[in-house]
């Protein structure tokens, strides 16, 4: 369903984990890996009850397709939907395509199960679901407040060693070029509010694991799966300073050979963190940067600024970590002078590797969006389109935008734009989690 890099669906084998403990059969589909052909022959073979299906904002149509493809399969399947697009988007996913039976709002594991358990949909908080013509939204489901209350993803239930390495030289032993890179996530959640980022919608707050539950994981991987390369998924990992320190001397007390990179903000990292992370197999950061001027990083509502970003990638270099700059081209008010500014501090901080997007996206749910409709410039029906996302263009064209791109990169004479970066960003996961009740607990 997508050429390129791809990680293992990792939120529908948290589903999935949750299912299995519950005595419920399940298989797990990834589209990105397998194709259209592979869901279909599951939903033949399987015969499921019902289908799971996750959605960005880029892949919901596909995640559409998928859906009608489970419907025409089988009427009698119950469909649910959900993810970050649906989430946000609910009622206009419900009005226009009549495959999807519920939507299943932000957090989804216990949501998931009481729709599986044949559970009365007007007592299952966070639901979207049909009533006969009548759409009806229940109430808001309570975030889970311990995150290691969470069964382990079902990773038995995808074929790792399919999934392809990602990066370049040696870290702990590990080739980066040979094994898979999976991505595991510390954390839920981000601190902060951009106003192009939707994270707070989904996740509501910041809660992270404990340190002894998320190496239980990482030794499940590292022991059962050989799996010695991976990629902290979060939004922010650092944001408690003293967990992440705590997991990073559990990795060494352990004796576990890892390298790792990691997703985190500029102003939750400082010198000691940074080296107890290089020593527990952490060879990259990607920070969040976004632009070098003051001025936008205040109307973005970016809750640091040039000089802490600064430090943190000096810190970061220092103590051996290669840096990822995230940038962010065309944002509200860019100029010439902003661009040269995100140059200026390019030049001056020299990170190892720069992840662009081509421009500032919009997607629901953030303020950018709202902000763009109330000037006209985008509306819902635009996600009805098959175009993936909607590039802001009021102030500069896309041909100027590419422009400003290049000229902002030409500090060190090419453009770069990470894939390893901008996974921990965008990821167009389509697939399906199938699930059947197993007949002693129908």
């Amino acid at each position: 369903m997508q050429s390129g890099f791809t990680n293992p669906p990792l939120g529908l084998l948290y589903l999935a984990g949750t299912l299995l403990e519950n005595g419920i059969d399940v298989r797990v589909v990834d589209g990105c890996l397998e194709g259209k052909q592979a869901i279909r022959r599951a939903l033949e073979e399987y015969a499921p009850s019902h289908v799971g299906i996750t959605a960005l904002t880029p892949g919901r149509l596909r995640a559409v397709e998928i859906a009608d493809m489970a419907k025409n399969s089988n009427p009698a399947i119950t469909v649910i939907m959900g993810g970050v697009h649906p989430t946000i988007m609910y009622r206009q996913m419900m009005e226009h395509y009549p495959a999807i039976d519920y939507i299943v709002l932000g957090e989804g594991e216990k949501t998931c199960l009481e729709i599986v358990q044949g559970i009365d949909p007007r007592n299952i908080p966070g639901i979207v679901y049909r009533n006969g013509s009548s759409i009806v939204k229940t109430h808001q489901r309570e975030i889970c407040a311990d995150l290691d209350d969470i069964p382990f993803p079902a990773w038995h239930l995808v074929d790792l060693p399919r999934y392809p390495a990602i990066g370049r030289g040696t870290v702990n032993g590990v080739k980066l070029h040979k094994g898979p890179r999976i991505s595991v996530i510390f954390s839920r959640g981000c601190s902060g509010r951009c106003n192009f980022c939707s994270t707070w919608w989904i996740w509501r707050k910041w809660r992270h694991r404990s340190a002894g539950n998320m190496i239980g994981e990482i030794e499940l991987l590292y022991h059962r799966f050989g799996i010695r390369h991976f990629c902290f998924a979060d939004d922010a990992m650092t944001i408690d300073r003293q967990a992440a320190i705590d997991l990073c001397d559990l990795i060494l007390q352990k004796g576990l050979k890892i390298a790792f990179h990691a997703c985190t903000r500029t102003d939750c990292v400082d010198s000691e963190l940074l080296k107890k992370l290089k020593a527990a197999g952490c060879y990259q950061i990607a920070f969040g940067i976004e632009t070098g001027s003051p001025l936008l990083l205040d109307k973005m509502g970016k809750a640091n600024d040039v000089e802490t970003s600064e430090k943190a990638i000096r810190l970061a270099k220092e103590a051996g970590i290669a840096v990822t700059a995230l940038m962010i081209v065309g944002n509200v008010g860019e100029t010439w002078d902003t661009i040269k500014q995100s140059k200026d501090f390019l030049k001056k901080t020299r990170p190892d590797e720069v992840g662009c997007t081509g421009g500032l996206w919009i997607f629901p749910g953030t303020k950018l969006y709202r902000d763009a409709m109330k000037n006209g410039f985008i509306d819902d029906n635009f996600w009805l389109t098959s175009e993936p996302y909607k590039i802001y263009t009021v102030e500069h064209s896309l041909e100027n935008l590419a422009i400003m791109e290049k000229h902002m990169h030409s500090y060190k004479g090419s453009i770069n734009n990470t894939i390893n970066a901008l996974q921990s960003r965008i990821s167009m996961v389509i697939g399906s989690i199938s699930t059947r009740i197993r007949k002693n607990n129908r």
